[in-house]
């Protein structure tokens, strides 16, 4: 069976870089829903201790696990509904996206300075975090239940409107599906971005 865990032994470099950089990237990403809910007056998370970059509070031992083996991961930043409006909790949920879009831009950064002053060592980590945190905010932000961009769409509509009409429900389940049964595009598309970014950068540097 070809699980990501494999790589530990094939490429164990690759594998350790995909772990750090995933997993750093998921804290920060529940760290800004966290922040920004703090600030927009819902503390319930800052309370809960979720203001850390600490992967046993932001992922949990299961979510770990699953990165080890699958390579696939989440965390889950509380929010309650009833302390902020439909505005503010869409600007929480966009809060990890764009925080995820954020470090793809500073890997960049960090690429353009690797190649400046000649840092080779470098440069695939720094590949690999861009890479993951373009898929990170891709996934993220799709219109579906569960993802971020699932929950800017139920900021604005009403919950039981979604709850009780079953077409919808079974249109989010086959956009679920879509997604699992389609993620190797999206792997395609950020591929096709990073690329771009990176042969600018080398021209330019």
């Amino acid at each position: 069976m070809n699980l990501f865990i494999n790589y530990l032994f094939e490429k164990p470099e690759y594998f350790f870089y995909v772990v750090l950089a995933v997993g750093f990237s998921v804290c920060v990403h529940e760290y800004c829903h966290a922040r920004a809910a703090l600030a927009l007056g819902d503390p319930t998370a800052a309370q809960l201790g979720h203001l850390t970059l600490n992967p046993l509070k932001q992922m949990g031992w299961f979510s770990i696990v699953m990165l080890l083996i699958l390579g696939i991961c989440w965390g889950a930043v509380p929010v309650n509904p009833h302390l902020v409006s439909p505005r503010r909790r869409a600007l929480i949920a966009l809060a990890g996206p764009l925080s995820n879009l954020g470090l793809f831009v500073f890997s960049l950064l960090l690429f353009a300075g690797a190649l400046a002053f000649h840092l080779p060592l470098a440069l695939s980590f720094i590949l690999i975090l861009g890479m993951m945190n373009l898929v990170l905010f891709f996934i993220n932000i799709l219109p579906i239940p569960g993802f971020d961009g699932g929950a800017v769409l139920l900021a604005f509509f009403p919950v039981a409107r979604w709850r009780d009409n079953e077409l919808v429900k079974g249109i989010m389940i086959g956009m679920v599906i879509l997604l699992f049964t389609c993620i190797q595009y999206i792997f395609a598309a950020a591929y096709w971005v990073m690329g771009g970014c990176i042969h600018f950068i080398q021209k330019l540097v």
